[in-house]
């Protein structure tokens, strides 16, 4: 049996008990309390949003169709405007900004509002300040009542001419942009020594941007001064040492291009030259790379040195069968002739661009091997096109005194001249040929008409020559494209039929407009140049009809020379040609 408990354990329990009942009654107390103030707080909190609710369907209902108090564009209130009125309103008293300061790396400048056409659509600012607080439900209601003691403030919307205000920006930028250096090596061989170059950053605005910053700015009170965005990009001077040491280490093998039994070595001193220092398509690296101007020379010197060019048929026809030199009226048929033709062969020659493409990978790989792509070339005057020319289609003599300086020079042009094949649908240019005259081609100074005046120049007298060959293709019935005639006439040119010549600007012109190669046979004799044209012309007649000669007031005179051809299908071209002579200088 247990021990019966003491009488002083009955005496505490029976004092705990009172304590314990006032104490949960305190507690019953308390939570009461709680209850009734969370009571009246969600009443008041209620009231509140009833009453701000109520608040916000009366301005809401009061302000249908019209635009919320406080709102102001550009500080003009347009609160509790209809839209109508507070476009009328806008496009009376706000005014556009008259210009926009912009900066760009530091410089300032400024676009006039003008000059980019700016201007304030009143209609679409009306409508931004009509949807001004007034975004989703329960936004509105709060900003329908906030509106009553906040202000809102909307920004003018602007219109520019794109044009212009593209062609303000590029203005601007080309003043700010600089282009990035990347840094460069000097490099000598011999013993191989690089040095470098240090780089400089370069930077560039962005256009897009920058436009949309400017229209931004424009549409604000108060713009400020518009920082325009600008990218810059900054390269090492560490990476260009690094590049350098690639270069020296790389030099020190040769590098060899081969393919198909056909290779090349190219040396440090043939390759050092094409090292370049590059930029990788971040623009913020370098690497080893290759000069493109200086690839290109050593690419055209390979293709001078490896390989078999392709040789021309040689057409082989008499240098002057037949002196023609009527200056007034005169008819002109082609004739059959006997040519003889030495083939044509074709040739073996590298692809330059493939072999450009080729070193610049090897060098940027660090490679010292690369393909050397061949391919066959065809001749400009193959054997079967040389075989279509089988007339003489044109010929022209002119006379001169013997031995006079103004000889030599004609001499010379006409040797620039003999040979020269013309392929179908070619233009023939007597100055790309002959190139300028000067005294190291072995030219001397003779007299030049210029300004209607007779001069000494180095090349005078080639005039006679480009007359020459201007009949010559005349009467070929071929297509004269320009020609030019003297200034005032001299005796020893068909008046109305002749040509100038001035390097670069006066040139003589005419297109091969047959289906056959034009050979150019020209010659001289102590007195005359001859121009004999070979081809096929498909037996074209050609007239020189030759007016008479008309006197003009202050001047020598005028006269008309129509060229009349005839073509074997009965088609007839009349090409009417008018020259108006000055008088010549005195003595002439």
């Amino acid at each position: 049996m247990g021990e019966a408990p003491s009488w002083r354990s009955r005496g505490a329990r029976i004092l705990r008990q009172p304590i314990l009942l006032a104490k949960e009654t305190i507690r019953r107390a308390r939570t009461v309390r709680r209850w009734r103030a969370r009571t009246w707080v969600v009443a008041g909190l209620g009231v509140l949003v009833v009453a701000w609710l109520g608040a916000g369907l009366t301005v809401r209902a009061a302000y249908v169709g019209k635009i919320l108090p406080g709102v102001t564009v550009a500080g003009v209130d347009v609160g509790g405007l209809a839209p109508a009125e507070a476009r009328s309103r806008v496009s009376a008293d706000v005014k556009p900004v008259e210009a926009v300061r912009v900066t760009a790396a530091g410089r300032q400048f400024s676009i006039d509002g003008h000059d980019v056409r700016y201007r304030v659509d009143s209609a679409a600012t009306a409508t931004r300040a009509a949807a001004a607080g007034r975004g989703g439900a329960v936004s509105w209601l709060w900003s329908g009542v906030s509106s009553l003691w906040t202000t809102r403030t909307v920004d003018p919307v602007g219109s520019v001419d794109r044009d212009r205000l593209t062609a303000a920006v590029r203005s601007i930028a080309k003043r700010v942009d600089r282009q990035a250096f990347y840094g460069d090596m000097t490099i000598e061989v011999d013993p191989v020594r690089v040095r470098t170059v240090p780089p400089r950053s370069g930077r560039e605005v962005d256009r897009r941007a920058a436009a949309a910053a400017v229209l931004n700015g424009f549409g604000q009170r108060d713009p400020g001064v518009v920082r325009l965005p600008v990218r810059t990009w900054t390269v090492s001077k560490t990476q260009v040492e690094q590049v350098a040491s690639q270069a020296r280490s790389y030099l020190s093998n040769p590098l060899r291009l081969g393919e198909d039994g056909t290779s090349v070595a190219l040396t440090a001193r043939q390759i050092a030259p094409v090292l370049g220092v590059e930029p990788t398509k971040n623009r913020r690296d370098v690497r080893l790379g290759v000069d493109d101007k200086m690839l290109g020379r050593l690419v055209d010197t390979l293709a001078d040195d490896v390989g078999t060019k392709p040789q021309n048929a040689r057409i082989i026809a008499p240098a002057r069968p037949v002196v023609i030199d009527d200056k007034g009226q005169m008819s002109w048929q082609s004739r059959p002739v006997d040519v003889r033709v030495e083939p044509s062969r074709p040739g073996r020659i590298i692809d330059k661009p493939a072999v450009a493409k080729a070193i610049a990978r090897a060098v940027r790989a660090r490679r010292h091997d690369a393909d050397l792509r061949m391919k066959s070339a065809t001749p400009d005057v193959t054997t079967e096109a040389a075989r279509r020319v089988d007339s003489l289609i044109g010929t022209f003599t002119t006379q001169f005194v013997c031995c006079e300086p103004r000889v030599t020079n004609i001499r010379l042009i006409a040797e620039a001249a003999d040979g020269t094949v013309v392929m179908p649908g070619e233009r023939f240019s007597l100055n790309r040929i002959s190139g300028p005259r000067t005294r190291a081609k072995g030219y001397v100074p003779a007299p030049f008409i210029n300004e209607g005046k007779l001069e000494p120049s180095v090349g005078g007298g080639v005039s006679q020559f480009s007359t020459t060959i201007y009949n010559a293709a005349y009467f070929a019935g071929l297509h004269l494209d320009y020609h030019k005639p003297h200034s005032f006439y001299i005796s020893r040119y068909p008046p109305g039929r002749e040509a100038t010549l001035n390097y670069p600007t006066i040139d003589l012109t005419w297109t091969n407009d047959t289906k056959a190669p034009v050979l150019i046979r020209a010659t001289t004799t102590r007195t005359s140049v001859t121009v004999t044209l070979y081809g096929d012309n498909g037996g074209r007649k050609v007239k020189a009809d030759t007016g008479s000669r008309r006197p003009v007031a202050g001047g020598d005179f005028q006269m008309s020379v129509t060229r009349v051809i005839r073509y074997p299908d009965g088609r007839v071209e009349r090409e009417p040609y008018t020259t108006r002579y000055s008088k010549p200088p005195a003595g002439e």
